[in-house]
């Protein structure tokens, strides 16, 4: 079966990451509908794609992604997080 929790680059889940990516970006750009559909896919297959290519990188770039991967999920989603939280508060 397919479980795309196991997926994850130091020890941050992916399908977290492109979750708040897509939440935080939709939030910027004021986008709805179809839009967000369509980013929420091609950004699922960006950071898939970069997580297959992880190990083909020599190091230390593969170290390089890893750190900007963790850097993500942690600036830009922490904004995604928070405005869909703050959201449903609403």
């Amino acid at each position: 079966m397919f479980d795309v929790t196991v997926f994850a680059v130091n020890g941050v889940q992916l399908i977290a990451l492109v979750f708040g990516l897509t939440q935080f970006i939709k939030e910027a750009a004021g986008w709805e509908g179809k839009k967000v559909t369509i980013l929420s896919a091609t950004l699922g297959a960006l950071v898939m794609a970069v997580y297959e290519l992880i190990a083909v990188v020599p190091e230390p770039y593969g170290q390089i992604v890893g750190i900007v991967v963790a850097s993500l999920a942690f600036g830009m989603s922490a904004s995604g997080y928070y405005k869909f939280v703050s959201g449903i508060k609403e």
